[in-house]
C-alpha cells in the first residue's frame, strides 16, 4: 500500500511540475451580460453575448494575468465572428488592421474594447462594454499541486498514525 500511495504521489506531482501553477482561463462578465473569455495558455479569447459572437487570437495573451479592472493591450493576430449593428449582423473588417489600426482587446480598468471595423462597406467601429464581475479557473497544474498536497497530507498522517 505504501507503494502504491508514492507512486501515485510522484505521478500527481510530476502532472504538477509539467504545468505552470497559474490560472488558464479569466472568465468577465459584462453589465450587458456579454462573457470575454481569455485562455493565456491557448492564446485565445471569445466575446460572445446578444450583440457579438467573435473569437480572437494574439501571443498578447500569454502575459494576460487577469484581474477584476486589468490593464492589458492586445494586438490581435486573428478576429472572426459577428457583431450586431443597426439590426444587421456583420463580420469583422480587417481594414488597415496591418497598418495604422491593428485589431485590438483593450482593458482599461473595468472598460473593455474590442478596437476593430465591422462590416463591409464599415458599417461601426469599437465595441465598448463595462465589466461586471470576473472569475479565473485554474489550470491542471494548479489542480495537480492541490492533488499532490492532499496525497502528501494523507500520507504523512498515515505514517503517524502507523507510528503509533
Amino acid at each position: 500500500m505504501l507503494k502504491t500511495s508514492l507512486k501515485a504521489l510522484a505521478a500527481v506531482a510530476a502532472l504538477a511540475a509539467v504545468s505552470p501553477a497559474s490560472a488558464a482561463t479569466y472568465t468577465y462578465t459584462m453589465t450587458n451580460n456579454d462573457v470575454l473569455t481569455i485562455d493565456n495558455v491557448l492564446n485565445t479569447a471569445t466575446f460572445k453575448g446578444a450583440t457579438i459572437n467573435a473569437s480572437m487570437k494574439s501571443a498578447d495573451f500569454s502575459k494576460f494575468i487577469g484581474g477584476a479592472t486589468p490593464t492589458f493591450t492586445a494586438v490581435l493576430s486573428a478576429l472572426d465572428g459577428t457583431r450586431l449593428i443597426n439590426g444587421q449582423w456583420l463580420t469583422d473588417n480587417p481594414l488597415n488592421a496591418t497598418t495604422t489600426h491593428p485589431q485590438k482587446l483593450i482593458m482599461s480598468g473595468s472598460s473593455v474594447n474590442l478596437w476593430a471595423w465591422w462590416g463591409n462597406p464599415i458599417k461601426g467601429g469599437d465595441y465598448v462594454t463595462t465589466i461586471k464581475n470576473y472569475s479565473a479557473v485554474p489550470e491542471p497544474g494548479m489542480v495537480g499541486l492541490l492533488g499532490a498536497s492532499v496525497l502528501g497530507l494523507a500520507f504523512a498522517r498515515r505514517r503517524k498514525a502507523a507510528a503509533a
